[in-house]
C-alpha cells in the first residue's frame, strides 16, 4: 500500500493499534527492522508527536510508553492489533490504555488512516520498538531506485514540516501554526532539499501560495489520483522524467487535523490567510481528499 496516504499526523495523538495471527508471545526486542508501510508511517507520522528514542516531545506520550501499556493490555499479537486499529479508527477515553496521557494531553482525534493503515501501524509496533523506528529513520537509503529514494525524501520533509507545525499548534492553535507556516514553511523544504542534494516542493492545483501552483501536466495528475480516490482505489506515487531531470510525485491526502486551516476555517483564521495569502484557494477540503503531493526531482545526470 502507499505510505503517503497521509500527509500531517493529528495533534496531541496519544496511542495506536493492529492484527495478525493469534499467538500469544512477547515481540522480540531484537526484531529486524523493515521499511514497511507501518514502519514508515510510524517514523513519519507517530514521532511527529510522540517522537522517537527517549526524547519527548511534550505533546504526547513518548511512543515506547504508549507501546509498553499497550503491551501490558494485550500481550496476544491478535488482540493487540485488533483493539488498537479499533482505537485508531475512533479514538475514546474508554479505550484507551494510557488515562493519565488522555488527562494530560487530551484524547487523540481520529487519525484518518484507511483499515490497512491501521493494521500496518499496529503490526509494526507489536513487534518493534521505538528505538528501533529511531534506526530507521537514521538508516542510510538506497539511491538504486528513484521512487523509493524520493519517496524517503518527501516523508523527510514531511516529518520535518510536521514536527514543526504541531509544536506551534499546540502553542497557539491555527492563528500560531499559520504565521508560521507563511516564513518557515518554504525554508524547511529548502533545507530538506539542500541537505538531499534535490529538489523539493509541495504542489496543488488549489494553492495556498502561489509558488506551490501545480502545473497543467500536474493538475492532470492530480486530477487523475482525485478521480481514483474518491472511487476507493489505491493511489501511487510516480515518476515523470522532464528534460534532464527525474520527477517523484507524492500524494498529499487531507486529515482531520488539516480542517482546521483548509477546511471551513473559522472567521478570524480567515481573515488572517485573506491577509496572508489573497490568492488562496486550499480551502474547502473534506477529510481523506487528494490536496496535492510532494514533488522530489534529482537530475539525469
Amino acid at each position: 500500500m502507499n505510505v503517503l496516504k497521509l500527509l500531517f499526523v493529528p495533534a496531541f495523538a496519544l496511542g495506536l493499534g493492529a492484527c495478525s495471527s493469534g499467538t500469544t508471545s512477547t515481540p522480540s526486542p531484537e526484531a529486524s527492522v523493515a521499511p514497511s508501510s507501518g514502519g514508515l508511517l510510524v517514523q513519519t507520522n507517530c514521532a511527529t508527536c510522540h517522537g522517537l528514542g527517549q526524547e519527548s516531545t511534550g505533546m504526547a506520550p513518548r511512543l515506547e510508553e504508549v507501546r509498553r501499556a499497550w503491551l501490558t493490555a494485550y500481550s496476544n499479537q491478535e488482540a493487540f492489533v485488533q483493539h488498537m486499529a479499533d482505537f485508531l479508527a475512533k479514538p475514546s477515553a474508554e479505550k484507551s490504555k494510557m488515562p493519565e496521557a488522555v488527562e494530560a494531553y487530551g484524547l487523540m482525534p481520529a487519525m484518518g488512516y484507511s483499515k490497512q493503515q491501521q493494521v500496518d501501524v499496529a503490526e509494526w509496533l507489536f513487534a518493534h520498538s521505538a528505538n528501533e523506528a529511531l534506526a530507521l529513520a537514521e538508516a542510510p537509503a538506497s539511491k538504486t531506485d528513484r521512487l523509493d529514494e524520493g519517496r524517503r525524501i518527501a516523508l523527510a520533509t514531511k516529518a520535518a514540516l510536521g514536527k514543526r507545525l504541531m509544536a506551534k499548534m499546540k502553542e497557539g492553535g491555527p492563528l500560531h501554526a499559520i504565521e508560521f507556516c507563511t516564513l518557515h514553511a518554504l525554508p524547511i523544504t529548502d533545507s530538506v532539499a539542500q541537505a538531499e542534494g534535490v529538489e523539493v516542493r509541495r504542489i496543488s492545483d488549489k494553492p495556498r501560495n502561489p509558488l506551490n501552483a501545480a502545473d497543467e501536466r500536474e493538475r492532470m495528475l492530480l486530477e487523475a489520483w482525485k478521480v481514483l480516490h474518491a472511487e476507493g482505489k489505491e493511489i501511487s506515487a510516480e515518476l515523470q522524467v522532464r528534460g534532464n531531470r527525474v520527477l517523484g510525485y507524492y500524494p498529499i491526502i487531507t486529515e482531520e487535523k488539516c480542517m482546521a486551516c483548509h477546511g471551513t476555517p473559522g472567521p478570524e483564521l480567515a481573515a488572517r490567510l485573506q491577509e496572508l495569502y489573497p490568492q488562496d484557494q486550499a480551502t474547502g477540503y473534506e477529510v481523506n481528499q487528494v490536496r496535492g503531493a510532494f514533488r522530489v526531482g534529482f537530475s539525469m545526470e
